[in-house]
């Protein structure tokens, strides 16, 4: 399945979703976030993944969970980045609309 149709299709759904995680910046809210992104490609199994946008010290970064807990901050604008994302999006979107499925109730005479 073809989750984009082109690169600026990606490109223009991957700042919808951007805006749509917007966080409160508060001066005096403790940073616990990216501040640093690397480029590198995970090769640890993700098991999920979030977006982070820029409030200082915070970078714009996609934060990816591995299966060993591990989290790691990664530059957004790397296409193995998007891909990834993309596809943890939409397994979590096909499971959510698989779970909230109800089949009608049978009827006892």
């Amino acid at each position: 399945m073809q989750l984009c149709y082109g690169p600026m299709a990606c490109l223009a759904l991957f700042a919808v979703i951007l805006s749509l995680t917007a966080t409160d910046t508060d001066a005096n809210k403790v940073h616990n976030c990216c501040t640093e992104v690397s480029r590198q490609k995970i090769t640890l199994p993700i098991i999920g993944a979030r977006i982070q946008k820029k409030a200082l010290p915070c970078v714009n970064a996609v934060i990816f969970e591995t299966e060993d807990g591990e989290i790691i901050c990664s530059h957004w604008k790397e296409a193995w980045v998007r891909h990834t994302f993309f596809q943890l999006e939409m397994s979590r979107r096909l499971l959510n609309t698989q779970n909230t499925t109800t089949t009608s109730p049978t009827t006892s005479p």
